[in-house]
């Protein structure tokens, strides 16, 4: 039996992938079902929020000491989201990755179509739903 170990950043790092391979998904299925409803992945930066309040007392002083320079505000996070939502250079696109409000490339394991569809296959048995609707016609 393989042991593994449990790391709060791993374990963050493989819910972002997951979020994004989902969208991907979302949008294919959305696009191929001639939806004209779009899905965009919004990464808001490193934002100063109370998320490394419970971090080791090392991470909490290191954040204290360098948070102006190097964190957004909350309000500075949520301006890709809203530009996501509003933007009129958004409208009708979707399948983006996006941060400060500009398209980019997210990591190249998230364009793995495979991966994608079994995620989405297993969040759909997660659920108790059957993944029948997102079949492409």
């Amino acid at each position: 039996m393989k042991r593994c170990s449990y790391s709060p950043h791993g374990a963050y790092a493989q819910s972002k992938l997951a979020l994004v391979l989902f969208t991907y998904q979302l949008q294919h299925l959305l696009t191929a079902n001639g939806s004209h409803v779009t899905a965009n992945v919004v990464d808001p930066g490193v934002v100063n929020t109370e998320l490394y309040n419970h971090a080791f007392w090392v991470v909490r002083v290191a954040k204290w000491m360098t948070a102006w320079l190097f964190f957004k505000t909350p309000e500075e996070g949520a301006s890709t989201t809203i530009y996501a939502a509003v933007s009129p250079e958004m409208e009708g696109i979707g399948g983006c990755y996006l941060y400060n409000e500009e398209r980019t490339k997210s990591a190249d394991i998230a364009y793995d179509g495979e991966l994608q569809r079994r995620l989405w296959r297993e969040s759909c048995k997660m659920v108790g739903i059957s993944d029948e609707s997102s079949r492409v016609p």
